[in-house]
């Protein structure tokens, strides 16, 4: 009888971890959306989206957690974990990862951009010159047409 109580705790105990992991896991999601925001800037409406998404896509994570770890049976000390799983991984670990990450993007679209900027400079020069010349040759055919 002792044997069934410690596995019914046992699974309650790795359900605990894995919901607390998984709201680690949810944070880290919003933390890539944090960092998506810091770098493109969008407005309020656009936030408001983006937001009602993620937690559309929480609600449904921890229900499938629910569903697959605890036969679809409510148990709050799943949400609290994710809670505590999510309020952990926030205060701990999203300040470096966010600041790395935007960080390192920074780095790398700045590059990407000086890239871009060695080829498109010689474009646009070429493309200057030609609509100079193409003005010009409207110029002379427009006073050629005029003066008949």
């Amino acid at each position: 009888m002792s044997g069934a109580v410690s596995e019914t705790i046992a699974g309650e105990g790795s359900l605990l971890l894995a919901s607390v992991l998984f709201g680690a896991g949810l944070m880290m999601l919003y933390d890539m959306l944090r960092i998506f925001r810091h770098l493109l800037k969008h407005k309020t409406a656009f936030l408001a989206v983006e937001d009602v998404i993620y937690w559309l896509i929480c609600a449904v994570g921890i229900f499938a957690l629910l569903y697959e770890e605890n036969g679809g049976l409510l148990r709050w000390f799943v949400i609290g974990g994710a809670a505590a799983g999510m309020l952990l991984e926030n205060k701990l670990l999203s300040p470096f990862i966010v600041r790395f990450f935007v960080w390192i993007l920074k780095k790398w679209i700045k590059l990407i951009r000086k890239i871009v900027s060695v080829f498109t400079k010689p474009a646009k020069k070429v493309s200057l010159f030609f609509k100079k010349e193409l003005k010009k040759i409207r110029k002379a055919f427009k006073i050629g047409i005029s003066k008949q």
